[in-house]
């Protein structure tokens, strides 16, 4: 089905949102990369249903509800409406655009209890938030927790009213919650799929439903004895002994329950929540990549916080040591003074004929023509470090010349009798250096996320002047978020232009970065010409 959905790219609906690129389908929906051209433009997504469902008016009414709610870890909903693409009939929501979400983490590793107690800790406070405003979410599922600038957010179009018949629009899946089939949507719902979602996180695999309706589904015995409380308690068929969002929070941290509802009814008017880093490394497309950054906020009622080490009490021991090191250091300085300037002396005379004799252009006199020699058929690199040293200057290159005397620009003297034979232009090709490098400003929390190292390596071309002109990602590695930020400090690059027969030519490199919890390196490489 994926195919007739591609074809839509390039058109337009509503005269407002172009279909720039296809994203993602299932047998129920197609998702697009559009762009809003207001005020502040900026990328979004559109995603279709189809329109002949009886429940599309009560659909419509929900995204028009769920645009009104205001949270920092809630995907906002800019517009939605009805279209008609290809004689089809089609419901459509633009949302704020993520760049990746959970399902394209697990697939390449499953998450550390400490990422896995993020998530639940950020969900808590938006399930509270939304459970007061009389709305559940509904489906929450690894590819409905997403990340937009480093921030964990749960999905937005799947809202229902609490009390109401649950609106399918697609076929039931283990992180729907059993009673949802014949029964209203409850909060409970909400803890079935959190549960669910965070059971899929830690295995890698979504729980299995016995076919046995009252058998409740098999908790592995190898999940840390706090998860698997939480899931065995939130997994459960009968809604009654299932837990609610309050007894989940008091499980993961027994902290004063008023606090995570204070923090839920000030979420619209707090500064965005700190930041969170599952879905800012190493990530493919839609279903799979590291949810590496998942530090939980500073702010969060939920965190345990780490108490205060008592100040350590000095003993005279500890200012005893320290003293007689100084005095040993002090003492081992005066012995080795004399032997120092002893050791600096006796140079300096040579030093000073040998800047006297190159700075200053002194009346001529013969020049010894084995240190010439050198310096004639040496490349501009080596007569830097092949300069002849004067072992025993003579009273007249050491006189100083009379102050009304002029200084002569600093120059190499030769042989007369030993031209300089210059190297032909026409084999010679100077690369270029790195004259300045921009590394990836990845967060700290993004970094700490990293288990080994990630690669990534960006190609840039370089004119003639040393410029990068363009690029491209060579290899991309497995995070779309590193890879943009590697070749976004690529392009920050400057150079030496590189020369061919005495002439600037253009050059092309290959940037490697390499992304480690320690930091990032860079590792340039020119490869043409």
């Amino acid at each position: 089905m994926n195919e007739p959905w591609k074809l839509w790219e390039g058109q337009t609906v509503d005269q407002k949102f172009q279909l720039c690129q296809f994203l993602a389908a299932t047998d129920h929906s197609a998702v697009f990369l559009t762009r809003l051209t207001e005020a502040q433009p900026r990328d979004a997504v559109i995603k279709f249903i189809p329109a002949d469902s009886p429940t599309a008016e009560s659909r419509l009414s929900l995204w028009q509800c769920a645009g009104q709610l205001e949270h920092a870890n809630l995907l906002s909903i800019y517009a939605y409406g009805r279209c008609r693409l290809d004689d089809r009939d089609l419901l459509y929501v633009v949302m704020e655009f993520a760049e990746e979400n959970l399902a394209e983490i697990l697939p390449q590793r499953p998450l550390s209890p400490d990422e896995a107690r993020d998530i639940l800790t950020s969900a808590f406070g938006v399930l509270t938030f939304l459970h007061d405003k009389g709305f559940a979410h509904a489906h929450i599922k690894p590819s409905n927790v997403l990340a937009t600038r480093d921030f964990l957010k749960l999905s937005s179009d799947s809202l229902q009213s609490i009390g109401a018949p649950h609106v399918l629009n697609r076929p039931a899946d283990v992180y729907d919650a059993p009673e949802l089939v014949s029964g209203p949507v409850s909060p409970k719902a909400d803890v079935w799929s959190l549960a669910a979602t965070l059971f899929a996180a830690l295995t890698q695999r979504p729980p299995e439903l016995p076919q046995d309706s009252s058998l409740d589904p098999a908790i592995p015995e190898n999940l840390p004895a706090l998860f698997r409380d939480i899931a065995s308690h939130s997994l459960r068929r009968d809604v009654m002994r299932r837990w609610s969002v309050a007894d989940v929070a008091a499980r993961l941290n027994p902290a004063p329950l008023a606090a995570v509802a204070a923090v839920a009814a000030a979420a619209p008017a707090m500064a965005p929540p700190a930041k969170i880093s599952p879905l800012n490394v190493p990530l493919a497309k839609e279903p799979a990549v590291p949810l590496a950054k998942l530090h939980a906020p500073a702010t969060s009622p939920l965190r345990r916080e780490t108490p205060k080490a008592k100040p350590r009490q000095f003993s005279p021991v500890d200012y005893l040591v320290p003293l007689l090191l100084g005095a040993a250091v002090f003492i081992g300085l005066i012995l080795a003074l004399p032997k120092i300037f002893n050791f600096r002396g006796q140079p300096a005379s040579s030093v000073a004929a040998t800047s006297s004799d190159e700075s200053v252009a002194p009346a001529p006199q013969p020049v010894s023509p084995k240190p010439t020699q050198t310096l004639a058929t040496s490349s501009p690199k080596e007569e830097l470090s092949e300069k002849p040293s004067v072992a025993e200057p003579s009273a007249k290159q050491l006189t100083p010349k009379p102050a009304a005397s002029p200084l002569a620009p600093a120059s190499l003297r030769t042989d007369p009798a030993s031209p300089v034979r210059p190297k032909p232009a026409t084999d010679s090709v100077d690369r270029g250096e790195v004259l300045d490098q921009a590394l990836p400003q990845a967060s700290s929390q993004a970094l700490a996320t990293i288990h080994g190292t990630v690669r990534v390596v960006v190609k840039v071309q370089v004119d003639a002047a040393g410029n990068v002109t363009g690029s491209e990602l060579d290899s991309p590695g497995p995070s779309r978020y590193f890879a943009g930020l590697a070749e976004k400090a690529a392009r920050q690059w400057k150079f030496t232009g590189a020369e061919a027969d005495g002439h600037g030519v253009p050059s092309e490199w290959q940037i490697r970065f390499e992304f480690a919890s320690s930091g990032v390196h860079a590792f340039p490489k020119q490869t043409s010409p």
